[in-house]
């Protein structure tokens, strides 16, 4: 499965990225190994995933935040947060990530 980052998303790295060095890197990761994280599902083919944050690497509740929308054979990255700086998100958000990440495509 191939993975589509939008400039949407890729914004939302490089914020994080000011704060956490190796976010690049832990997403990175994450592409190749995404299914043997841990994941909630929430609706309609999207899911939450926990992502390591190598940047703090102590505790789990520091990890970060990746929002999927899964099509057939391609993986649409929505949304991407760390709990230390936002403590969770609701389905208004996605949502309108989803709308300004579809307006690109």
């Amino acid at each position: 499965m191939k993975f589509i980052k939008t400039n949407y998303f890729n914004l939302q790295l490089f914020e994080l990225q000011k704060k956490y060095k190796f976010i690049f890197d832990d997403f990175e990761s994450f592409e190749n190994n995404f299914k043997n994280e841990p994941f909630s599902d929430l609706w309609w083919n999207i899911f939450k995933f926990r992502l390591k944050n190598s940047s703090i690497p102590t505790w789990k509740r520091w990890w970060f935040r990746v929002i999927i929308k899964i099509f057939w054979d391609k993986i649409l990255s929505l949304m991407i947060y760390s709990k230390t700086i936002k403590e969770n998100t609701n389905s208004k958000e996605i949502i309108l990530s989803l709308n300004e990440i579809l307006k690109e495509l």
